[in-house]
């Protein structure tokens, strides 16, 4: 017996079906808008190649050649990297400062990683172009983004080099270490090398770990707190909670519940060491999540465990119930942590992010510092903030495991992103205070009390440089959010944002690594595990962030779904009332380096760094936090620098949109208030404006029209319409009178009007036939405009003229008819409103852009 319920239900869909590829067939959108392509001619490796510039390493410069690699050996993890297009790149700025706007309808509205593909990473034919050119140089694809801005590959050196161009060789490095290394820049067809920009993984120069350990020797006292013999302590746990005033956020349930951190790594880690920190602590058991990224190799790399372990137990440590996601490409020869990091933005493994990895600006090479950050900006649109460390060579960061500096002043980068947040160093300064007990308390801590601080500075100590970083960038400009007290005005990026304790001697922090802990800290010659540097401090600080994120969710009684970029956020408290509770000031210290006579900015020897002082410093920022104001104030400031509009130069003009989203339906339409606000500049404007995706320009209107004539310093108003149609006359035959053939055969229009119009006629048929529910009406809605635009459609008769069989000549006289640009179809369009001046040399040109989105 039929069941007729489900006999009712087959049919429907499968009318729907055929409704949907007889649509298919018209050419008529019925998806999201896609991605435009970049990618214009074919890929094709015989013709003129352009070289992806800056792309060796900087280490390798200096390194000894070793001759060619072995052809035969396997590299993976070799990733190219994608750029964004300038119309891409202007509306993720926009959208940045939207998400942390909070009177911006996108305010925290973050995107998943397909979400951000599919409006700033590559087009599916783009991709499927690249992938096609690098499988016929024998490569295989191991992984594509699922946001749409890497392919990763593996092959044989021998494949690789021929591949990209390029000569990888055997190295061995200024520390005596074996290498391999691209020396010069690979190189790609021309077709596809404009959409590149950078190739990481044809090197194994990795950033290094910048941990400062040292295992300490202590028989007479327990681990947990002060020497009687050497005055030093160590910080555990409950010292941080007491210094920082974490407690009372934990007395409260604050404890990252909920909340997760991913930590990048380029080692495997030994969670039996985490287990055994934990214990030691006084901490419940809560091991991390071990993700593999793409190139992942099992290992353990000796000159990284440690500083994996320390990043792991102390982010898990400040935040203890937490989830620790430790993201890591283990032993693998090319891949890094980099890599690490990048995988865990374009998989959204956790909305805070720590790498304690780095190194000075230059060392990255433009095309990589292009490439990450860019990759940054996507962390932040989807809710993710990045920490990374200020370095711990004092104000000369490309100065490293030396005694005096040679390079001159220097950051380090990720800090030096304004797309991160830069964590700097502070050390403990008693002075004749007593600031620590005598017994232990709770998670193995002595301290009494917040202790005051300066700047982190043991190079006297530790027998090279050794200090917080800080300084100012020589890349990146100065972010809108970096303004208040002290903030230089030299128009770059500054370096650091917020320190915390970062000394190594004088107070390390206590961590367990390669077995070390067999008895509390001790391991079983009782020594003791210690570490500092700006490596400490960074992921100490992502886990205040997990118990921020968790403060902000339970305040508001939802999940945060995370904070983006906080600068714009600390920069507010910084500049609030409340930055004498939130912030302890370091006015004392500096982060100065002993130099080489007659090196890079240092012509008479001496020292050369910045002093802490009042507000901000480049030696600490703005000072280091207390966690428990930080996290009670976050919600009753404002953040600063969140608009992208900067003043227009004398005889220019600065464009502004009323608002960067607009929202109509299929046969609707909307407007968009734009402003143009002369600056010294008169004469004409020309207003234009084009979309990313398919969306025809005759749908785009300005009133008044333009050009715009400028007479005065006065904002002139204009509106941008977009129409769900637009009508015009269609001349059919020329106005004067003229003698034909007419021929027996179809006319090209005819065809046309056969393949879209029938089957827009068989369509809405179906549609009238199918059983449906009163969403269709939108569906048939889209018809009724697709009937219009073919000429032809459900009901609608042709407007074109018909041809007799005869082969005889006749006279016509002009026709015409109206046709109908079709509406855009239900999806989101990027739209560049472009405003440019006309008549004057240079041209002044502003652009902004708009999001529309058409629903039905």
């Amino acid at each position: 017996m039929f069941d007729l319920k489900k006999m009712a239900i087959f049919n429907r869909y499968v009318c729907r079906t055929m409704v949907l590829v007889l649509f298919a067939g018209t050419g008529i959108p019925v998806l999201r808008a896609a991605t435009p392509n970049r990618i214009a001619a074919p890929v094709e490796s015989g013709g003129t190649r352009v070289a992806i510039n800056d792309s060796v390493p900087a280490r390798a410069r200096t390194a000894t050649d070793a001759g060619t690699l072995a052809g035969t050996e396997a590299l993976t993890g070799v990733t190219l990297h994608f750029n964004m297009s300038d119309a891409q790149q202007a509306d993720l700025k926009q959208l940045l400062a939207n998400q942390q706007n909070p009177s911006s309808a996108l305010y925290h509205q973050w995107l998943t990683p397909t979400q951000f593909g599919a409006r700033f990473g590559m087009s599916s034919g783009d991709l499927t172009k690249v992938k096609a050119w690098l499988q016929s140089q024998g490569l295989t694809v191991t992984a594509v983004a699922p946001s749409s801005n890497n392919v990763s590959v593996s092959g044989t050196v021998a494949q690789i080099d021929a591949a990209f161009g390029t000569s990888i060789h055997a190295m061995t490095g200024a520390d005596g270490v074996s290498h391999i290394s691209n020396l010069t820049d690979p190189s790609l067809p021309a077709a596809m090398a404009s959409v590149v920009t950078g190739i990481t993984g044809l090197n194994d120069f990795k950033p290094m770990s910048r941990a400062k350990v040292s295992h300490v020797r202590d028989t007479t006292v327990s681990a947990k707190y002060t020497s009687s013999i050497s005055g030093s302590h160590y910080i555990a746990p409950g010292d941080f909670y007491t210094i920082y005033d974490v407690t009372p956020l934990l007395q409260n349930s604050i404890t990252g519940t909920g909340m997760s951190i991913a930590i990048a790594g380029q080692t495997d880690i030994s969670t039996t060491d985490v287990a055994a920190f934990r214990t030691a602590s006084g901490l419940a058991a809560n091991l991390p999540t071990i993700i593999q990224a793409t190139g992942y190799t099992a290992g353990t790399t000796k000159a990284d465990i440690d500083e994996a372990q320390l990043d792991v137990e102390w982010s898990g440590a400040v935040a203890p119930a937490a989830t620790i996601k430790y993201v890591t490409v283990g032993a693998s020869k090319t891949a890094s942590v980099m890599d690490a990091v990048v995988y865990a933005i374009t998989n959204n493994s956790a909305p805070i992010i720590s790498t304690s990895y780095g190194a000075c600006e230059s060392s990255w090479g433009q095309s990589s510092l292009n490439a990450y950050d860019a990759y940054f900006q996507q962390a932040n649109a989807q809710g993710i903030t990045i920490v990374g460390p200020s370095g711990d060579s004092g104000a000369t960061d490309c100065d490293y495991n030396v005694t005096t500096a040679k390079q001159g002043l220097a950051v380090d980068y990720p800090a030096s992103s304004a797309y991160a947040t830069g964590v700097g160093g502070t050390m403990f300064n008693e002075g004749s205070g007593s600031y620590w007990g005598t017994t232990n308390g709770s998670y193995s801590g002595s301290a009494t009390s917040y202790i005051p601080e300066t700047v982190w500075n043991e190079t006297s100590v530790a027998g090279e440089l050794s200090a917080g970083g800080g300084g100012a960038s020589k890349y990146f400009a100065k972010p809108t959010w970096q303004i208040g007290t002290g903030v230089p005005s030299d128009q770059v990026r500054d370096v650091p944002d917020i320190s915390l304790n970062a000394a190594a001697s004088h107070d390390g922090y206590l961590f367990c690594s390669q077995g070390s802990c067999t008895n509390g800290y001790r391991d079983a010659s009782n020594n003791l595990n210690v570490v500092g540097g700006t490596s400490v401090s960074t992921p100490s600080f992502a886990g205040i962030l997990a118990l921020l994120e968790q403060t902000v969710g339970t305040t508001t009684g939802t999940a945060t779904g995370g904070l983006g970029n906080v600068n714009p956020m600390i920069y507010g408290l910084a500049n609030s009332t409340y930055y004498g509770t939130v912030f302890h000031d370091i006015t004392s210290g500096n982060n100065d380096s002993p130099c080489t006579t007659g090196s890079t900015n240092c012509p008479s020897g001496g020292s050369i760094g910045f002093t802490a002082g009042t507000g901000y410093d480049q030696a600490t920022g703005w000072g280091s936090i207390d966690a428990y104001n930080f996290v009670t104030k976050w919600s009753l400031v404002s953040p600063v620098g969140v608009s992208t509009t900067t003043p227009a130069p004398t005889g220019s003009f600065q464009l502004t949109a009323g608002s960067s989203t607009a929202t109509m339906t299929t046969t609707g339409s909307t407007s968009v208030t734009l402003t143009i606000t002369p600056n010294g500049y008169t004469g004409k404007v020309i207003l234009s404006a084009l979309s990313s995706q398919t969306l025809s320009s005759t749908l785009l209107s300005f009133s008044p029209t333009t050009p715009i004539t400028i007479t005065s310093n006065d904002p002139v108003t204009v509106n941008l319409t977009i129409a769900a149609s637009q009508a015009s006359a269609l001349l059919l035959h020329s106005p004067h009178s003229q003698t034909v053939v007419a021929k027996t055969e179809h006319t090209p229009d005819s065809h046309r009007w056969y393949g879209a119009g029938s089957g827009v006629v068989l369509a809405c048929s179906l549609l009238f036939v199918c059983p449906r529910r009163r969403r269709w009406g939108a569906l048939f809605a889209v018809v009724l405009s697709v009937a219009a635009f073919t000429t032809s459609g459900c009901g609608g008769s042709s407007a074109s003229t018909s041809t007799t069989s005869t082969s005889t000549s006749t006279t016509t006289t002009s026709t015409s008819t109206t046709t109908t640009t079709a509406g855009p179809a239900v999806g989101t369009y990027n739209i560049t409103v472009t405003a440019t001046s006309t008549g004057v040399a240079p041209a002044v040109t502003q652009s902004v852009p708009v999001t529309l989105t058409v629903t039905n």
